[in-house]
């Protein structure tokens, strides 16, 4: 009962942070290693789990979204067929392998969501970055599939020089693009690898409640905040994992 009552609660956090940057997969994963499961095997039931943080999120964010549906969904699919890449990756990795690698991705994460970014007043006249910036989303879209640890902060990045609006509406197309993405690596994580199904209810739980938290939480307060003390636990949270991975 205490396991279950423990993942519902970090599942609660994790749903929280992914609705502000997107942090699930990063906080949830040294959570489920920890009571035992095996890297892919976390890996692959956290994604079917955030496809509840991801419902949560997207109906939270129905008001960012209104008057923005047509780039969102271009957004949306274009990550998630990277998704599809970053799966099949996936799929065919090791636990070792993988374990290592992880560590790599989310000190990458962190490093460029605390590194100082201009406002989203970059116009993109130059067709050169536009398509540098859209490869960029769909290279995203493939980590995300991958992994996902901090792929939500890798997005903000990418969204902050594409979608010409404030924090709280690129990060509403985060959000929709980063379901869309889950559901369909779900599909494929379901058929293909192990599933750890004891775990899944109570972070669906969790993660469903605090996906519709963290939209709100953006409204009021200032991203500068919220990235900092987001990028931050990335970066200690990649010595952690990257000390258990290699020493």
């Amino acid at each position: 009962m205490s396991t279950v009552l423990f993942l519902i609660l970090m599942s609660l956090i994790a749903g929280v942070l992914t609705g502000i940057v997107g942090m699930a997969s990063s906080t949830l994963y040294p959570v489920l290693l920890s009571v035992g499961i095996q890297p892919i095997t976390a890996n692959a039931t956290i994604t079917v789990a955030q496809v509840g943080a991801g419902l949560g999120t997207v109906i939270s964010s129905l008001k960012e979204l209104h008057g923005h549906w047509k780039q969102a969904l271009q957004i949306a699919i274009l990550n998630t067929i990277g998704g599809v890449f970053g799966a099949l990756i996936l799929i065919h990795s090791s636990n070792t392998g993988f374990k290592k690698m992880v560590p790599l991705f989310i000190l990458l994460a962190g490093i460029m969501i605390l590194y100082p970014q201009k406002a989203n007043t970059t116009n993109l006249n130059n067709r050169f970055n536009q398509i540098m910036s859209w490869l960029s989303l769909f290279l995203v879209g493939v980590y995300n599939g991958y992994f996902g640890a901090a792929s939500g902060l890798l997005m903000i990045a990418v969204l902050s020089k594409i979608v010409k609006e404030n924090y709280a509406i690129y990060n509403a197309m985060r959000n929709l693009a980063s379901f869309c993405n889950n559901v369909v690596a779900a599909g494929l994580f379901i058929f293909r690898l192990s599933i750890d199904w004891a775990m899944i209810i109570p972070l669906l739980l969790g993660l469903f409640i605090g996906g519709l938290i963290g939209p709100i939480i953006v409204r009021y307060i200032p991203s500068t905040y919220i990235k900092t003390a987001v990028g931050g636990f990335a970066i200690i949270l990649a010595f952690i994992l990257g000390y258990e991975a290699y020493l």
